[in-house]
């Protein structure tokens, strides 16, 4: 078989996907994620902007700075832990927390985020969730019920995953305080490296869902110009004809 030519930049971006490294987590953990995409045309922004937010939010907890050149970092923030990393077209902020608190998605959880920062982004926000890791119950009628009050029954999607290392649920929708809710019981054994990858998956799966409706919004609004411009058109034909 004929050797196949490598992109010139295949090992450097395969490489850059494994320096990015999943978190490690235990249950209880509480996770806070947000995504936004810079305004305008995000794909030829200036980066070095999102670095700088990056700093404003560890300086607002005197947590240590990152690289000049970064385009991920994972490190302490105050008694959270940030992971942030920078993508072609949006930028994203997960923080972890190692206490749940009384109140299962509780709007509070996402002042990690302080308001002033927040209004500073010059961004729009792609998707925001709540996550809360918990240890699984002995019964699974126990999650069922835990489930009904979580989430909106009817909307709500349950499944197993990685021959049962954890039970993930949502509904999908957003809350009252505008963020996504996400559980995740993880089962006896399952490991925290596993477990940091469920979460991260997760967080990736909603982020790229969302950006794809995005594109899915944009095409309904040229098919709606198209139909026109037909319409137009028949009506041109119509008359060259007559």
């Amino acid at each position: 078989m004929p050797a196949l030519d490598d992109h010139p930049l295949r090992y450097t971006l395969n490489s850059e996907l494994h320096a990015r490294p999943f978190p490690s987590l235990t249950a209880p953990h509480v996770a806070a994620y947000l995504a936004v995409r810079p305004l305008g045309e995000a794909a030829r922004r200036d980066r070095s902007v999102d670095l700088q937010q990056l700093r404003d939010l560890l300086a607002h907890y005197g947590a240590p700075l990152p690289a000049e050149d970064a385009t991920h970092y994972f490190g302490p923030m105050g008694k959270y832990t940030l992971k942030w990393e920078q993508h072609t077209e949006f930028v994203t902020y997960t923080v972890f927390l190692d206490q749940l608190g009384q109140r299962p998605f509780d709007p509070a959880e996402f002042d990690v985020f302080p308001q002033d920062w927040r209004a500073g982004l010059n961004a729009q926000r792609i998707t925001s969730i709540l996550l809360r890791l918990v240890p699984r119950p002995p019964q699974d009628a126990q999650i069922a019920d835990t489930l009904q009050d979580w989430f909106v029954p009817e909307s709500l999607a349950v499944a197993s995953v990685l021959e049962d290392a954890a039970v993930i649920a949502s509904d999908f929708r957003i809350d009252p305080a505008g963020h996504m809710r996400m559980a995740v019981f993880a089962s006896e054994g399952t490991g925290s490296r596993r477990l940091g990858r469920i979460v991260q998956r997760l967080c990736e799966i909603e982020t790229y869902k969302s950006m794809s409706m995005l594109g899915f919004a944009k095409v309904r609004e040229f098919a709606g110009q198209l139909d026109r411009i037909d319409a137009e058109l028949n009506d041109l034909m119509a008359g060259m004809a007559g």
